[in-house]
């Protein structure tokens, strides 16, 4: 597999012309040129890269994008995922629905690291809590699980939503966490919240960071 010049090949010789619509730290984003609207993600994974595509691609719900990997590039440093196209970022004028939901969830993630923080705090002091922090992804998650689980406005899909991901992060490290923002954040077509790139590694961001 390959990507050169706007054309992605994949191993069967099949040839995607792709235009790039997005960069984040750790992957780009291109969508098809031709037929029905796909999106691509090259994503570095390897030394210090990101591995939330994969997570996403063992899971299926109804609030998570349903992303397909479509194999690596070379040396497997950069893996392709592909998925349907949503309206993204997030926007209340899509779905006021979806837009309640997000502030729930932003609420229960704000808190959840408030929480952790001060715990680490009292038992360690502020300079160790703060490193320290970077590695509390899974008990972050879990008290946003558990707060998401006390409220209404959060469905109970979308609860199970959260608790696959906090359980497929827990295979690949205690440093992998939730992020709420529109930006990673989407829509479909109905109005129906996705939790389009939700997960991160807080480890892989600061080792960027300091590069």
């Amino acid at each position: 597999m390959n990507y050169y010049r706007g054309i992605l090949t994949l191993d069967d010789g099949t040839e995607i012309p792709l235009r790039q619509i997005g960069k984040g730290m750790f992957s780009k984003a291109f969508v098809t040129t031709t037929g029905k609207p796909r999106v691509y993600l090259i994503t570095q994974e390897t030394d210090g890269g990101d591995y939330s595509k994969e997570q996403l691609s063992y899971l299926s719900s109804r609030y998570l994008p349903a992303v397909k990997k479509e194999g690596c590039i070379g040396d497997a440093d950069t893996c392709v995922y592909s998925m349907p196209l949503y309206r993204a970022p997030l926007r209340k004028a899509d779905s006021a629905k979806a837009w309640k939901q997000y502030k729930a969830l932003k609420t229960c993630w704000e808190d959840a690291q408030e929480t952790v923080k001060q715990r680490l705090f009292a038992r360690h002091g502020y300079n160790k809590a703060y490193q320290m922090m970077r590695y509390e992804g899974h008990s972050i998650m879990f008290e946003v699980v558990e707060c998401a689980r006390r409220d209404k406005k959060v469905p109970a899909g979308l609860v199970r939503a959260l608790e696959d991901l906090m359980q497929a992060a827990a295979d690949y490290g205690s440093e992998y966490s939730f992020e709420f923002s529109p930006r990673n954040l989407a829509t479909t077509a109905s109005g129906h919240l996705i939790l389009l790139d939700s997960v991160f590694s807080m480890e892989s961001v600061e080792k960027q960071r300091r590069r």
